[in-house]
């Protein structure tokens, strides 16, 4: 049995030791939620590597993005400028 004290009345309150969940005071009839502390560092890290998981992707899209508008600014560049030397400065195709 572990012994916790109610958020609401603060009166201690008797649980089983593998208790989790929504519990309802006896003393003031108010509902609580009780989690023991591996359940929750158990859901705190699943819900930061989750995050993590993905983290390491925004760096190289970014870079991968920068990388193509410059690569698409260069083709154009490249592009008028042998469009215009075919044509010459003056004259138009």
């Amino acid at each position: 049995m572990i012994e916790i004290n109610c958020p609401h009345c603060n009166e201690d309150i008797e649980l089983d030791d593998d208790d989790s969940g929504l519990f309802s005071c006896p003393y003031c009839n108010q509902e609580f939620l009780w989690e023991q502390e591996s359940q929750i560092m158990e859901t705190n890290n699943s819900s930061d590597s989750s995050k993590s998981d993905y983290s390491y992707l925004v760096l190289p899209s970014i870079m991968i993005s920068v990388l193509l508008v410059i690569l698409v600014f260069i083709f154009w560049i490249v592009y008028s400028f042998s469009n215009a030397m075919s044509c010459g400065w003056q004259n138009t195709c």
